[in-house]
């Protein structure tokens, strides 16, 4: 039956409010549901709104115990009638589609494309290192050093690029001591590139 599905979510003076199945609101059935509660003595003002009943009545006419009778006998008989529309049944997902939403596998993935990207950063870095041809041979404890500080700096943009964007970039003046080490740093890693004299 429907009407046990009706579930009692306020109770106060003269209001009560209700949380309605889907049935109860799809369709014709709000409409039909309402017109007859209408009906009843001593309600004065009924709402639906989403899937909540909200009735508004007179404690003097009618008490709360003969409202809720009033509204099971309601329910059931229009259901009776055919009045409401048949539970439509959730298609079964496949396996595949559900497993790809536990949180072991969204961890695996979050892991795999982390490690993509680092692949990818040092990729375009050891590019740049080919690029610079016989420096690596001349001197290659400076390129080694080079490519440390950029590991480093791409790994601290990685790790704060969420902080950055949601924190950082919204309230500057309140996170104006990481704005500052970020200066600092862009100017170290700026200097460090300059041609020495």
């Amino acid at each position: 039956m429907i009407s046990r599905r009706i579930i009692l979510r306020y109770r106060g003076p003269g209001h009560v409010r209700f949380q309605l199945p889907p049935e109860l609101v799809t369709g014709q059935a709000p409409e039909a549901l309402m017109s007859a509660l209408r009906k009843l003595d001593g309600v004065y003002r009924i709402r639906i709104s989403g899937n909540k009943l909200s009735i508004r009545y007179h404690e003097a006419f009618c008490r709360f115990e003969e409202l809720a009778r009033g509204l099971r006998d309601i329910v059931g008989e229009l259901e009776r009638q055919g009045r409401f529309p048949a539970p439509v049944k959730a298609a079964r997902r496949p396996l595949t589609a559900r497993l790809k939403e536990t949180t072991v596998v969204k961890w695996i993935r979050e892991r795999v494309r982390d490690v993509r990207e680092t692949l990818t950063a040092f990729g375009i870095l050891a590019r740049q290192g080919l690029k610079r041809g016989p420096k690596f041979l001349h001197d290659p404890k400076a390129l080694a050093h080079e490519f440390a500080n950029d590991v480093l700096v791409l790994y601290l943009i990685r790790l704060h690029w969420h902080r950055i964007v949601t924190q950082w970039i919204p309230n500057p003046i309140k996170h104006r001591y990481e704005w500052a080490a970020v200066f600092y740093m862009t100017y170290l890693l700026v200097r460090s590139r300059l041609p020495k004299k």
